[in-house]
């Protein structure tokens, strides 16, 4: 039997589930993203969470040892938007749902020491415990650390069990793949940051640790594709948005390095994953020195933004736009969506995301954005 506040919800989201409205979005980032012609581009809020709503979020550290919390949470209030409050915003969220571990479960194979603090996500500690190349090498994955891995399993499992009971919101729900970061950020969470020296002093090792992190990472993907579901063929979920492809990897750390030395000694490495999966690429930050770099990978089908705005956004549309290479979570304000006239600009093969005051705030001017182009 779950406990009230998750009972409540859920009878509360399979009550007022609107499928017409699901259908309409998932339609809509699908046309957007494939570079079809679109009344309107998709768009999604982000606020903070108001506090004078029936359901709150638990405290970001009660949910790993709770899955009640934890699926509770994500309804409620993730990547800074709600399902929940979804229908009263406007906006064009989809119901995905991730087991929320953080972005170390790459790295917990290999036997990096996690830890999780307060209400931070969980994170590796590299100041008492050093992983050698010896011992990231030639790792077999059957015989690897899989406590968090498990957790991760067993949760999406729960999910499952649960969302049977509301036929009609679990037929709309997505699990999507949790966060498994990627070859070159996998390897930073693993060695810390002296992995920016051994690209060049011991490079041979390097690449060789680049490639068995590659194929642990293909393995952990396969791992998780019989506890996921993702609705649609060619299309898949991460940070809250649909994506092209089935993978997003992120390459924060890839952003302090040369475009020559991504090009030369990461990209075979996001490559060869993209190659099997289908997705793309995610960095937060300016990525205006590397993204040619990410948009000649020849798998690539879509592109990430952490922060738009610290970007030459137009510059990377036009880049984009010549291999029809989909842009998620392209930052726009208020005025750009008042004006009515974002689509001079950016035809299609974007979605837009839309950083409000308030839930009001994000209500009002949603609503505003949306009356434009009927």
């Amino acid at each position: 039997m779950l406990e009230p506040p998750l009972r409540h919800l859920l009878d509360f989201l399979e009550d007022r589930l609107d499928e017409d409205k699901l259908n309409f979005v998932e339609n809509l980032h699908q046309d957007a993203l494939y570079w079809k012609t679109v009344d309107r581009l998709p768009i999604i809020a982000a606020y903070p969470y108001p506090h004078d709503t029936r359901f709150q979020p638990f405290p970001h550290g009660q949910v790993f040892n709770n899955p009640e919390k934890m699926l509770f949470n994500q309804l409620v209030n993730a990547f800074d938007s709600s399902i929940y409050l979804s229908n009263q915003v406007g906006d064009d969220l989809p119901i995905s749902i991730r087991a929320d571990f953080g972005c170390v479960l790459a790295a917990s194979l290999f036997g990096a020491q996690i830890e999780q603090v307060g209400d931070n996500p969980p994170w590796v500690r590299h100041d008492q415990y050093h992983i050698g190349y010896e011992q990231i090498i030639g790792r077999s994955f059957e015989t690897m650390d899989f406590k968090y891995v498990d957790q991760v399993t067993t949760r999406y499992k729960f999910y499952h069990d649960v969302l049977q009971n509301y036929p009609r919101l679990y037929k709309h729900a997505i699990l999507t793949l949790p966060d498994l970061q990627g070859p070159f950020d996998n390897l930073e969470l693993i060695r810390g940051s002296d992995i920016f020296t051994d690209m060049i002093v011991v490079q041979d090792m390097f690449l060789e640790a680049m490639s068995a992190v590659t194929d642990i990472q293909i393995k952990l993907i396969n791992h998780f594709q019989s506890v996921i579901r993702e609705t649609r063929p060619e299309f898949s979920h991460q940070h809250g948005y649909p994506i092209k492809g089935g993978v997003l990897i992120r390459n924060d750390t890839a952003v302090m390095v040369s475009p020559k030395m991504y090009r030369e000694l990461i990209a075979p490495f996001d490559e060869k994953i993209l190659n099997l999966f289908g997705g793309g690429i995610h960095c937060c930050g300016d990525v205006n020195n590397i993204v040619p770099e990410l948009l000649s990978l020849v798998s690539i089908e879509c592109f990430d933004f952490g922060q738009s705005e610290l970007n030459n956004v137009q510059t990377i549309y036009n880049a984009a736009k010549a291999r029809k290479v989909a842009l998620m979570r392209l930052a726009v304000g208020e005025r750009d969506l008042l004006e009515g006239n974002l689509l001079e600009k950016y035809p299609t093969g974007v979605s837009l995301l839309f950083r409000a005051q308030s839930f009001e705030h994000a209500k009002n001017i949603v609503a505003a954005y949306k009356h434009a182009y009927e």
